[in-house]
């Protein structure tokens, strides 16, 4: 379940039509002209189309998007865990000074927050996977391909990288991203019920946290009651998909930067 999905199910208490108060805790390179014989410099390649279109923020090969270290549960694992760009331009998780006693470890991407320890065992979700560890110490190396996902590049949104053995969470690092705001300074503010956008908000300090999808709502009539785009609403909730119109009655969509 993604970050913004599980913040937002404590707001609840939404009414048709109208709205409710929330939860009272916080939750190319241009080539310069060159001789007749010399050869025309070839442009550097940078993504292909479908990475560009399908993310928003590209950055080159070897950024460093986020750091933590593995929490150790049980004497399980310790390493520190960066994630990068990769050289194909897709995403990466790399463990350093790695070392565990388990076999066949999955490295995931969660939604989970962790103190300095990983705490209760959990799941992670289902499409969160990684990779499969094959060495129990030294770097390792994980890339895994972002390009079906529908943050467009930021992944901030997840909050740790967990070791699962068996379902189980063995070792988390909590992740502190250096990802930069996508939309800075973004808030919306409700203008009221119109045409397929007419579900209830959920507020939170008084501004709009939390819509409950109605009827025939569609993306497009949802984010402008809000005063946003879609591209915007999307970047608010990244489980819809860049493009989306249909909205499923009953979803409940994220209207903060705080809870994505």
């Amino acid at each position: 379940m993604p970050a913004a999905g599980a913040a937002l199910a404590l707001l609840g208490g939404l009414t048709v039509g109208c709205t409710v108060a929330a939860a009272q805790d916080a939750p190319t390179r241009t080539a310069h002209p060159v001789a007749v014989t010399s050869p025309t410099p070839m442009p550097t390649p940078t993504a292909d189309t479908g990475l560009a279109d399908e993310f928003q923020y590209l950055p080159p090969a070897g950024t460093v998007m986020g750091t933590g270290r593995l929490g150790d549960v049980d004497g399980h694992a310790t390493g520190d865990v960066t994630v990068s760009v990769a050289p194909d331009l897709r995403f990466q998780v790399v463990l350093s000074g790695f070392s565990t006693t388990a076999q066949g470890a999955t490295v995931a991407l969660s939604v989970d927050r962790f103190g300095a320890t990983a705490g209760a065992p959990t799941v992670p979700a289902h499409d969160d996977p990684v990779g499969v560890l094959e060495a129990t110490s030294g770097d390792q190396v994980l890339p895994f391909d972002s390009s079906g996902r529908t943050d467009r590049g930021n992944l901030s949104y997840f909050n740790s990288v967990e070791l699962v053995i068996n379902g189980t969470v063995e070792a988390a690092a909590p992740i502190t991203w250096s990802i930069p705001d996508f939309y800075p300074g973004l808030t919306v503010k409700d203008s009221g019920p119109r045409p397929y956008a007419r579900g209830t908000v959920s507020l939170y300090d008084g501004r709009p946290a939390a819509y409950a999808v109605w009827g025939d709502d569609n993306s497009q009539a949802v984010a402008g009651r809000f005063g946003i785009t879609q591209d915007q609403l999307f970047y608010l909730n990244p489980q819809l998909r860049r493009g989306d119109t249909t909205l499923l009655r009953d979803t409940r969509l994220n209207l903060s930067v705080a809870y994505r």
